[in-house]
């Protein structure tokens, strides 16, 4: 995938809304979260949609390293610490120790 693709108005949508209800959104939800410069591009627009909402949720983007393979995380520290972001996301994409 380019970086240069954008970010489109339903993912931006979907992400915020994954933070509103779950605390989090992963490359699960999103796939093109896979790439970094990607993630980057998607954080601040899920920063700039809860904005538009009125909302003061911080969220944060973290890439994880499993034995099975990297992943990434976008969530509100507020409601997950590093440990737990961590949990989430190993379970969420399905690498089991």
């Amino acid at each position: 995938m380019a970086a240069e693709e954008p970010v489109t108005r339903n993912q931006k949508i979907s992400g915020a809304n994954a933070i509103m209800d779950f605390g989090y959104v992963t490359e699960r939800t999103i796939p093109e979260m896979m790439d970094r410069a990607y993630a980057q591009q998607f954080l601040l627009e899920v920063q700039d949609e809860l904005q538009l909402r009125s909302l003061t949720v911080p969220v944060v983007m973290q890439t994880f390293n499993y034995y099975m393979g990297s992943g990434v995380i976008i969530y509100d520290p507020k409601r997950f610490s590093t440990d737990a972001a961590k949990e989430t996301l190993q379970h969420e994409l399905g690498y089991r120790k």
